[in-house]
């Protein structure tokens, strides 16, 4: 039997994991921060012995790979090193040392289930860019050779890859609709997936069963930030997403409202997270920052929405039957979404989870929007962002976590596919 069943999401903002051992009676899943830097091994013997014992660091806020004489520090540990903004570097490459600081998490966190004596089994799902889809076999090949032996943290591991299995960006999501609908369906549908990540957007198109085109350029969620940073003083573009995702939160009565069939953006002045993005102590400058910083969200989103409507006219048919939309960044552009794909929604609410003392959430319901033009329902998440959420007790999310069902279902889309073929 296999000691680990893993999937895994390089994405550009976070690194998404979801895991299963056969001890579990359910999956798990753990995000972590994208950062990844190589330092010298004395970088790192220096920096523990400075550090002596001070609390308790948790395995993630301290996780490093050793391997043939090279040292990767990962996620948080990483920001004690300098790292570099590899935002647009390939990420096959960086998947392998994350794809190992993962494996070594797991087997940390659940010690009591492993034998680190023995050489342990694993199975695993991997995801990356359209424009990456080529570098898998080199990606497989070099993994074999690094789980062979190596260190995570104070862990010497060896392990075996059984199973390999890697699609592009939106293939979980593929996976799920085709396993939901049938191959016969598929068959019959000309479908899109999109997939609107932090570094990339990536856009699939299945004609007839077939894929017929794929593209994954640098047009993801950061370059919107970026825009925005640079019309604007002492912002971040942690800082800043952080900020635009809590105020859609906290305006979803606004941004969902039940007399208004269609999504709409916040009042972006009026959200207490972008208020607090201004470091002005005078009212009246802090007033104008504000007021700089919202002009500045809403030019840079009127141009990445053009931006990503010009590239999809050029890679998508006019006609499709559905698309599936996946990722965090979605959400931030729902209503440049419906107006591409000519959607209204049906029905403003239905029973769900909760925001504020309403519970309501959206239906994802649509009919055509303007009568002389195409129309392609959207399906958000391929349908199962609720189960993703109950899987992994995500209802309490809040925040800036109200996205993490959405950001981790492409993942947990091929860990279903990984485990649908090894029973089959």
């Amino acid at each position: 039997m296999t000691d680990i069943y893993i999937s895994v999401d390089v994405g550009g903002s976070q690194t998404k994991i979801i895991y299963q051992l056969p001890a579990l009676p359910e999956p798990k899943f753990l995000v972590l921060p994208p950062a990844v830097e190589e330092i010298p091994k004395v970088k790192l013997d220096n920096y523990m012995s400075r550090l002596g014992w001070i609390g308790s660091p948790s395995p993630e806020q301290q996780l490093w790979v050793e391997w043939n004489e090279r040292v990767v520090v990962l996620g948080d540990f990483a920001a004690c090193f300098d790292p570099q903004d590899r935002i647009k570097e390939l990420k096959y490459e960086n998947a392998l040392w994350k794809v190992l600081g993962a494996i070594g998490l797991i087997i940390e966190t659940h010690k009591a289930k492993f034998s680190t004596k023995k050489l342990l089994t694993l199975e695993l799902a991997l995801l990356l860019p359209w424009n990456e889809y080529t570098d898998r076999l080199r990606f497989e090949e070099q993994l074999q050779i690094m789980l062979a032996r190596f260190q995570v943290r104070e862990m010497v591991l060896k392990l075996k890859l059984v199973k390999f299995l890697c699609r592009p960006e939106g293939g979980g999501l593929a996976a799920v609709r085709i396993k939901q609908k049938g191959l016969e369906w598929l068959r019959s549908k000309q479908l899109g997936v999109l997939m609107f990540g932090h570094r990339n957007t990536t856009a699939l198109y299945f004609e007839r069963g077939q894929l017929k085109l794929g593209d994954s350029p640098l047009l993801g969620f950061a370059d919107m930030l970026d825009q925005v940073v640079e019309m604007t003083s002492g912002l971040d573009r942690e800082r800043l997403a952080q900020a635009i995702f809590a105020a859609r939160y906290a305006a979803l009565d606004k941004v969902y409202n039940p007399n208004y069939p269609q999504t709409r953006h916040p009042n972006w002045g009026e959200c207490v997270a972008i208020q607090a993005l201004a470091s002005a102590k005078d009212p009246n400058l802090r007033a104008r920052e504000i007021r700089d910083i919202v002009q500045a969200i809403e030019r840079a989103t009127a141009e990445y929405g053009d931006k990503l409507e010009r590239w999809l006219n050029r890679l998508l048919p006019t006609k499709l039957d559905e698309v599936i939309i996946g990722g965090g960044a979605a959400y931030h552009l729902e209503p440049e979404l419906e107006i591409y794909f000519n959607c209204e929604v049906t029905t403003a609410y239905e029973s769900g989870s909760s925001w504020g003392s309403q519970k309501k959430v959206r239906s994802s319901s649509y009919q055509r929007r303007n009568q002389s033009k195409n129309f392609t329902p959207m399906i958000w998440g391929a349908g199962i962002a609720d189960v993703v959420k109950k899987t992994f007790d995500l209802d309490k999310a809040i925040d800036g976590e109200q996205c993490l069902s959405q950001r981790l279902i492409d993942c947990f889309g091929m860990f279903d596919y990984l485990l649908d073929k090894g029973n089959s």
